[in-house]
């Protein structure tokens, strides 16, 4: 018996499964548009929305809401500048206040101090940097930052550091995200030809006025070019191909069960979007403002945020009151004690 080397081809028609592929994309796709329709409403209704009718029902709770923070940063940032003057002169807390209080009372004088200050460090900078000076870690006049390490980063030569990413990784302990992968020629040439044909089935010379569903293949292009991701280049061209009716029947079905499981993913996405958007108080803000506890749930928040920001308030009141009397409070000029003249060893007076 001879056995024949020879293969046959049989055609399969696969009508039956483009039609089940392409309901199941149309199906992913307008369950896409209908969930980023919410948040459209969202974004452009609701939020505005929101804020408009917050100012008009809490407007006073909102203005002491802003006096209050706008009054705690004013302090915190006092508080920072006496830090600060602390640090850049070695002085107490109490001294570093009083310094302050002056540079307020005299701006002129403390940007001249200011300037004085910069040079001197220019200087010190410029020594500590002379050939063959040799710099005491405990001498006051020597930089701080040579104290806390920088002569072991000194230590360390370039060629030691394997890369960027082992530095990174070393000084903070954490991997620095890796880079992009770097694309090849062919993979450019191949983004760029895809890009040129979308633009070409997009264009409104050669379509007409821009409908909304090739805005959104516009910006999906213009996406996928900026990351030169060739697949999503061809998925957008592949749903130019009808026009507006996205795939059309000579499509792969390989290609349209990929997309469909894109859009699904995407689905998702949106859903879980649209799960954190629901607990903001704007979402659907004008049905939710007729029940009486969720706008008493909203005044109750503002109160409590009032309240915390008057705790808050108190505290930074405190510490200003505390150092503000330590520096009022009256100096004793310093005493000079009577020295007493040292007791003589009874064993000096014994005859032996």
């Amino acid at each position: 018996m001879v056995m024949s080397r020879t293969k046959d081809l049989m055609r399969l028609d696969t009508q039956a499964i483009r039609h089940k592929s392409l309901k199941d994309y149309h199906k992913a796709e307008q369950s896409l548009e209908q969930l980023k329709s919410q948040l459209k409403r969202f974004r452009e209704q609701d939020t505005p929305g929101f804020k408009s009718w917050l100012h008009q029902t809490f407007g006073s709770l909102l203005t002491r809401q802003r006096e209050l923070a706008q009054t705690i940063a004013d302090k915190q940032n006092l508080l920072l500048e006496i830090e600060d003057i602390a640090a850049r002169y070695r002085l107490s807390d109490v001294a570093a206040f009083r310094k302050v209080q002056w540079r307020r009372a005299h701006p002129e004088e403390a940007q001249a101090e200011d300037l004085r200050f910069e040079e001197e460090q220019q200087r010190l900078e410029a020594r500590r940097k002379r050939p063959g000076a040799e710099s005491d870690p405990w001498d006051e006049e020597t930089d701080a930052d040579d104290f806390f390490g920088n002569d072991d980063f000194k230590s360390v030569g370039d060629d030691e550091w394997t890369s960027f990413s082992d530095f990174f990784e070393e000084m903070t302990g954490v991997r620095p995200p890796p880079r992009a992968a770097k694309r090849s020629p062919q993979e450019e040439r191949s983004a760029r030809d895809l890009y040129r044909t979308i633009v070409r089935r997009l264009h409104p010379d050669h379509h007409g006025a821009m409908s909304e569903a090739r805005k959104n293949l516009w910006h999906e292009a213009q996406e996928a070019y900026r990351r030169r991701d060739v697949n999503a280049l061809y998925n957008v061209l592949a749903r130019c191909e009808n026009g507006e009716s996205g795939l059309g029947q000579h499509t792969p079905v390989s290609l349209i069960r990929r997309l469909t499981a894109q859009l699904k993913q995407a689905i998702q996405s949106t859903r879980s979007e649209i799960r954190r958007m629901k607990t903001d108080p704007a979402w659907n803000y004008e049905e939710r403002t007729r029940d009486p506890r969720y706008v008493g749930g909203i005044r109750s928040e503002l109160q409590s945020a009032i309240h915390l920001a008057e705790h808050d308030l108190r505290s930074v009141d405190d510490v200003l009151a505390h150092l503000e009397r330590q520096a009022n409070r009256p100096q004793r000029p310093p005493t000079s004690r009577r020295r007493r003249p040292p007791r003589s060893d009874p064993m000096d007076e014994l005859p032996f």
